[in-house]
């Protein structure tokens, strides 16, 4: 007695099956659709209905049609299954067995057409089936290490990958990889970090741009791309989290940070956050918002922040000083101070472990806030002086008090690169003719075998060496460029009168405060100012300034 089928006809189409970006029209979910549906036709068996996952992997079987389509297998709707392929039906090795022999519980027919298998026919199942569906699933991993690979190639490259931007930036016209400034919102991104820096909290900044009514980050972008917001709940509400995700990336100082999320594997598509240490962050990619310097510093103060050390005065701003000014002798915060006398105000610097241990443990350590405030914005000028008159001289100045770049030469390492690349293509060709000589009997095994390993050997490490050397020219590179930037922004200091927050923290990494102490019967103190010069292992002298008491 002949079967009445009623099909179920399965499409499926992932992201690994686009070619260069696009769709392949012979695997386009209306192409299946048409094809299984013109099989069921030729069988004369009634198409119950079609089931389709579009942009879905099929690494994972939760996907929305093919578990309606196994509901109403459990119903007794339909009887036969029918894909184009099986990797269309899963490319989980394990899974897509473990389904198959579903459908035989349930009593269900599944066909693949193009790989010829038919669930009636169960000698060729037995054998050619559980082969296919392990080449299926090797193929989905060697999807996803080429997707992880080309992702990584990109993050290292400093390209821009996302489907959404920063907020304060766009998808450059020239190349969708870059980042271009997005001048309708750019300047709030500013004025963010202004506030935060000049000692507003992301909260009260938030309240501030909820009372301008501007936009939020979200609310803006859907606009931008003509849709409406999902988040209504949200809708055009500011908050401290979002105003913390701003502060928190490096875009904003021009840089690419990629890597920071990943799945656990191609199965399993879990999102995993990682650490901050494990991003991939390539440096001058676009053009910054703010400077490198004032970025760190908003890292600085969120991390005092967190641990509640930074001292606020009685309207909530942050002293001028404040995180910077340091006891020469312990290290700890010297801590901002006012006392209100008959006269006049005394406002002045004191050291915390003093305040809190007594002198048994540290000496006083005080400054007065207007001696300190003068010498070091007379330290500023200075620099500033030297900056304009000879920026090269000043540059080379600071890069030959570092242990770590004086003696360092750029062209020197750039000929290294060069004749060890070319000595790597050398090998590759000696290789080439080593294996053809072996093929044709003119050497041995042996002696093959002997010299590719030879070959291999200082091909592998001079591949090492290269890596590492471009890891040191980039360095040096970035160090001499920072130090441009940091030369760039001391210029235009030249004329100042009065110091900002902005201007310490941006070009000032520390001050130490030292003891008084006598000489020829005055009481002195040193100020040693130690600058931003973005260099690791810095031997520098700090500025050092004797002022009188």
């Amino acid at each position: 007695m002949k079967t009445a089928y009623n099909v179920g006809i399965y499409c499926r189409l992932s992201r690994e099956d686009l070619k260069n970006g696009k769709r392949d029209v012979s695997m386009s979910i209306k192409n299946q659709q048409a094809m299984l549906e013109a099989y069921a036709n030729e069988k004369e068996w009634t198409v119950y209905k079609a089931y389709i996952d579009d942009d879905i992997t099929g690494t994972t079987f939760n996907r929305p049609g093919f578990q309606q389509m196994m509901s109403d297998i459990e119903s007794g709707l339909i009887n036969c299954v029918i894909t184009k392929d099986l990797s269309r039906l899963g490319r989980n090795y394990i899974e897509a067995g473990r389904h198959r022999e579903l459908f035989n519980e349930y009593g269900v027919r599944y066909i693949a057409i193009h790989d010829n298998h038919d669930s009636l026919n169960d000698d060729y199942n037995n054998i050619a089936t559980p082969i296919k569906e392990i080449m299926n699933e090797m193929y989905a991993a060697d999807i996803s290490r080429k997707t992880r690979s080309t992702k990584k190639l990109m993050a290292n490259q400093g390209k821009f990958s996302n489907s959404r931007t920063p907020y304060g930036y766009w998808k450059s016209k020239e190349d969708k990889h870059v980042l271009a400034v997005d001048e309708n919102v750019a300047h709030n991104v500013v004025r963010i970090f202004e506030m935060y820096l000049s000692g507003k909290t992301a909260r009260s900044i938030a309240d501030v741009f909820n009372h301008e009514n501007i936009l939020t980050a979200n609310e803006y972008f859907y606009n931008t791309i003509g849709k409406p917001n999902p988040y209504k709940n949200n809708k055009n509400k500011w908050g401290s989290a979002t105003i913390m995700q701003i502060i928190k990336n490096p875009a904003y100082y021009g840089a690419m940070a990629n890597g920071k999320r990943a799945v656990k594997s191609f199965k399993n598509k879990s999102i995993v956050r990682k650490d901050v240490d494990e991003w991939i962050i390539i440096e001058n990619t676009h053009k910054p918002l703010i400077s490198k310097e004032l970025w760190l510093e908003a890292q600085q103060i969120s991390k005092r922040n967190n641990k509640q050390t930074v001292r606020r005065s009685s309207n909530g701003e942050v002293s001028l000083f404040a995180g910077i000014i340091k006891c020469a002798d312990c290290g700890g915060n010297l801590v901002f101070n006012r006392r209100v006398l008959k006269s006049y105000t005394k406002e002045f610097f004191r050291c915390s472990t003093y305040t809190e241990k007594g002198k048994d443990v540290c000496p006083m350590h005080c400054i007065d806030y207007a001696t300190l405030y003068q010498a070091v914005l007379a330290s500023v000028q200075e620099y500033a002086v030297l900056a304009v008159e000879d920026e090269k001289k000043l540059i080379n100045k600071i890069l030959k008090t570092n242990d770590e770049f004086k003696n360092k030469n750029m062209q020197r390492y750039e000929k290294i690169i060069r004749e060890s690349k070319n000595r790597i293509k050398e090998i590759d060709g000696l290789l080439q003719n080593l294996y053809e000589d072996k093929i044709s009997g003119e050497v041995t095994a042996d002696f093959f075998k002997r010299m590719s390993k030879k070959y291999g050997d200082e091909q592998a490490r001079l591949i090492t060496d290269v890596e590492q050397l471009e890891i040191d020219l980039n360095e040096y590179k970035r160090v001499e460029q920072d130090l441009t930037g940091w030369v760039d922004r001391v210029k235009e200091c030249l004329t100042i009168d009065s110091l900002t927050r902005a201007i310490v923290v941006e070009l000032i990494d520390r001050i130490e405060v030292s003891e008084t102490y006598d000489m020829n019967g005055e009481k002195f103190l040193d100020i040693n100012i130690s600058y931003k010069f973005s260099l690791k292992n810095s031997n520098r002298e700090p500025q050092k300034i004797n002022r009188a008491v």
